[in-house]
């Protein structure tokens, strides 16, 4: 068998390092990217809006409560806030925001709402608030582990 000289072996190398870049680059184009938002330079605008929704919240005599009781989420407003409620619940999923659910906020008469977690997989989620009660804004994130 004939011996390769040193410039066989480099171009045999170089040739091997330049075809695994290129199926690194080919598998990567293929990948997935979840962004945190799909629309996240407009909300970042808002953010001063945000940050002042959760400094009311904050204020709050009595916090929002949200809790997982068996199959279901139960988001507890205060008593003064049974009723003249508006806006939104999202639940975000961090993993994946394909699975990201978004409700319009509906307090029974106790000032409870209540989730079905039937749809939602086990996993970490953020409950995000997002209401109106006479004319104040309100923010609240709270994380929650979803357990079946």
């Amino acid at each position: 068998m004939k011996k390769l000289n040193w410039g066989t072996k480099l171009g045999i190398m170089a040739s091997i390092y330049v075809i695994g870049v290129l199926i690194f680059v080919g598998f990567s184009t293929t990948q997935k990217i979840n962004l945190v938002s799909t629309d996240y330079y407009p909300t970042g605008v808002k953010h001063q809006d945000k940050i002042n929704k959760i400094k009311n919240a904050q204020q709050l005599e009595t916090p929002i409560s949200i809790e997982q009781v068996g199959d279901q989420i139960q988001i507890t407003f205060p008593a003064d806030m049974k009723s003249g409620v508006e806006g939104e619940i999202i639940v975000y999923r961090p993993a994946d925001y394909d699975l990201d659910l978004k409700y319009k906020l509906a307090l029974n008469d106790s000032g409870v709402h209540i989730l079905n977690t039937n749809e939602l997989l086990q996993g970490r989620y953020t409950i995000k608030l997002d209401w109106v009660h006479n004319d104040v804004p309100y923010y609240k994130e709270e994380a929650i582990y979803l357990s079946k």
